[in-house]
């Protein structure tokens, strides 16, 4: 039998993913280039499996972490939907100009 600490530990690791998607949707949502009908699934992912770990064991040690690290995660998702890189230019390194030139 899978002991209760482990699951909660994975369902941890979950709820920090959901929370680093939900905060690119909220973003993307907030930019106005998705629609609520995205957003949710993420908001119900995290929130279940939030919920789900606060309801097995309470506010002990593995919920005050996974809340703070989903808070982070979140953060940092909308940062990066905020600030997206520019695509890298790659078509000179795969179609040198001298056919001689390699890469």
């Amino acid at each position: 039998m899978v002991p209760l600490s482990l699951i909660r530990a994975v369902l941890g690791l979950l709820t920090v993913f959901f929370a680093h998607f939900l905060g690119r949707s909220l973003m993307r949502l907030k930019q106005k280039r998705e629609t609520g009908g995205r957003v949710a699934p993420w908001l119900l992912r995290f929130a279940l499996a939030l919920g789900a770990i606060l309801w097995s064991g309470g506010w002990d040690a593995t919920a005050i972490v996974t809340v703070v690290l989903a808070g982070a995660s979140g953060v940092w998702g909308a940062w990066q939907e905020r600030s997206p890189r520019e695509p890298e230019d790659l078509s000179s390194r795969i179609f040198p100009k001298d056919p001689t030139e390699s890469p």
